[in-house]
């Protein structure tokens, strides 16, 4: 039976704000050279507190009721950014345990970086593997080749992510201080380049605090960090206008294709919205979610809005192949309207 009591005061986030999040609030204090240093930012913190309430389900009303006016408040800030800023909008999804030395984690990067300079808005999970490449292709859409691949050879001193993450906060708060210390090495080398890619390139990410072991990548300039994944993984499929490219990836990815499989098969915000899988084989024999779309979709549409590809300029010409009608809010709109 969930508790009564009102009062779990100080909460270590503002319920109300009226921005979404930047790398330097959410890493606050964090000092590369202080392993421990990591737990004691504003991120690790609210997570600490997440953890220690509940997670998904706070067992204390005043933290539900201050998480969900939390929420609202970033989507209103997200949507507000997106309708000045963004009317072509591609998100990114796949495995946090794509290897930073990836040839798809470059390929992923490289898709991004183009299609940023191309104007269009990158969007992602927030996190480490596939997500984070994506926001490092954005942030720097400005760059030339060389200092993509040196970005990614600093990235790959620490190239996967550590195990045993999940344990590093207990549910009574406990810390796990070799954690911590992994978790900082790991994170180093994207918040030493955050800092020194003047000014970062425009991408959203939108990660959540149900992941919260996994640190929130500091390479892309906005962050839409919420308490509540469900919110968030509809947010990521509903506003991607041109289209979700799925890189490698395992259940939670699997769980997001057919999320934006069943959006696109109803038409649940009006146009099919394009879904590109990179890496063929993966997704034809090893996950084979190819054969299962072909026979849910229109032929037709699964002609025109479904790729299956190797190659990053083909993903790269298919996605500036498509037009769109609808910015990303409108696109969100048009699904409430229905309603």
């Amino acid at each position: 039976m969930p508790s009564l009591h009102m009062k779990k005061p100080p909460l270590p986030f503002n319920p109300l704000r009226r921005t979404m999040y930047s790398p330097e609030e959410l890493y606050a204090g964090f000092d590369p050279a202080r392993t421990q240093s990591y737990a004691a930012t504003p991120d690790f913190e609210i997570y600490q507190y997440y953890v220690t309430s509940g997670k998904f389900a706070p067992d204390n009303y005043f933290t539900a009721m201050m998480e969900a006016l939390h929420d609202n408040a970033i989507t209103q800030s997200l949507n507000e950014y997106l309708r000045v800023n963004s009317t072509r909008s591609v998100a990114v999804m796949g495995g946090h345990e794509l290897s930073r030395d990836s040839p798809w984690y470059e390929a992923v990067a490289q898709i991004s970086r183009e299609l940023a300079r191309s104007g269009f808005c990158m969007l992602s999970g927030g996190g480490p593997g596939a997500m984070e490449a994506t926001h490092l292709g954005a942030a720097l859409a400005r760059a030339v080749d060389d200092e993509l691949k040196a970005a990614i050879a600093k990235l790959s001193s620490y190239p996967k992510l550590p195990d045993h993450l999940t344990d590093i906060v207990k549910a009574d708060g406990t810390v796990d201080q070799s954690l911590v210390g992994a978790a900082h090495d790991w994170l180093t080398p994207a918040y030493e380049l955050s800092r020194n890619i003047k000014p970062l390139g425009e991408s959203v990410a939108i990660p959540t605090w149900l992941y919260g072991h996994e640190p929130t990548t500091p390479l892309s300039p906005r962050i839409a960090k919420y308490f509540q994944n469900s919110i968030r993984e509809d947010g990521l499929t509903g506003l991607a206008t041109h289209g979700v490219i799925y890189a490698e990836g395992k259940a939670g990815t699997l769980q997001e294709i057919f999320e934006d499989g069943a959006q696109n098969y109803y038409h649940t915000y009006g146009p099919f919205s394009p879904m590109i899988f990179l890496s063929a084989n993966y997704w034809t024999n090893n996950i084979p979610v190819k054969a299962v779309l072909e026979n849910l979709f229109k032929s037709d549409d699964f002609k025109n809005n479904v790729l299956f590809t190797d190659d990053p300029a083909e993903v790269i010409a298919f996605v500036k192949s498509h037009s769109s009608t609808q910015t990303p809010v409108e696109r969100l709109r048009n699904y409430l309207y229905q309603q």
